[in-house]
């Protein structure tokens, strides 16, 4: 286990290196998109009917939850993705454990998330939300997302191998999820959003744990079944990467 953890951390620390050598902010690029959708979403939710007059507080506080929590989910599914780009002639001309991306890639959503995480605390201080005892079941909510993240990876990053079209179209499928997924608007209780957001997987997963960081206690049966289900759909997408991931590989440069 410790190879495999130093590996992957020293796949995300050269990563970063690389990415942030020559900027002057450095990390503080992660809160950029964040800040960027939330301003956005406050500048015209209101007008759109996200938010009530005199709601923009509980507004606020409810989008950046969910906005951090998606972003750890798409962040452990697509960064495996980018980091076998920059990794593609390892891949090609060293035999290694390709589950190292998978890993590096949760290790790089986990670094991201905790350096956003702050900007939740200050805000949940600033509007003086009460922490509540369902704080404590925030690791657990961590824990799910980045198996919800990763199994997906186990999926997509050996389709994104063999056919560039898989990377092309996954920014795309992210923001349609997003959209999807009820964290910039109430979900509506009928229509076709209604049934988009009841189909969703993500809107049991994003919306209670957003709802529990702000005070509201998860149904710990519901929890738990949603953790033997990723935990399922993790083992089948690691079953599946194992099978894959080198047939995808002899893909890369043809």
């Amino acid at each position: 286990m410790k190879p495999f953890l130093w590996a992957a951390w020293s796949l995300v620390m050269r990563d970063f290196r690389v990415r942030f050598r020559r900027t002057l902010l450095g990390v503080v690029w992660f809160l950029v998109p964040l800040f960027t959708l939330v301003s956005m979403a406050l500048f015209v939710g209101q007008d759109l009917g996200l938010y009530r007059e005199g709601q923009s507080k509980n507004y606020l506080v409810q989008l950046l939850a969910g906005l951090l929590l998606w972003q750890l989910v798409a962040d452990t599914w697509l960064e495996p993705m980018r980091l076998a780009r920059r990794a593609n002639m390892l891949l090609r001309s060293v035999v290694f454990d390709a589950r190292v991306l998978l890993g590096a890639g949760a290790l790089s959503a986990l670094v991201a998330f905790a350096l956003k995480l702050p900007v939740l605390i200050a805000a949940l201080i600033w509007f003086q939300v009460p922490f509540t005892a369902s704080i404590s079941w925030f690791p657990l909510a961590v824990c799910i997302l980045l198996a919800a993240g990763a199994a997906m990876a186990c999926f997509t990053l050996p389709l994104s191998l063999a056919l560039l079209d898989v990377r092309y179209a996954m920014p795309f499928v992210q923001y349609a999820l997003l959209l999807a997924t009820p964290v910039f608007y109430t979900a509506p209780q009928s229509g076709p959003l209604a049934l988009i957001n009841h189909i969703n997987p993500f809107s049991y997963m994003i919306v209670p744990f957003r709802d529990m960081l702000t005070g509201t206690m998860p149904d710990a049966s519901a929890v738990l079944g949603l953790l033997f289900l990723v935990c399922l759909f993790l083992g089948l997408g690691l079953y599946y990467f194992q099978a894959k991931v080198r047939l995808a590989a002899a893909y890369i440069g043809h």
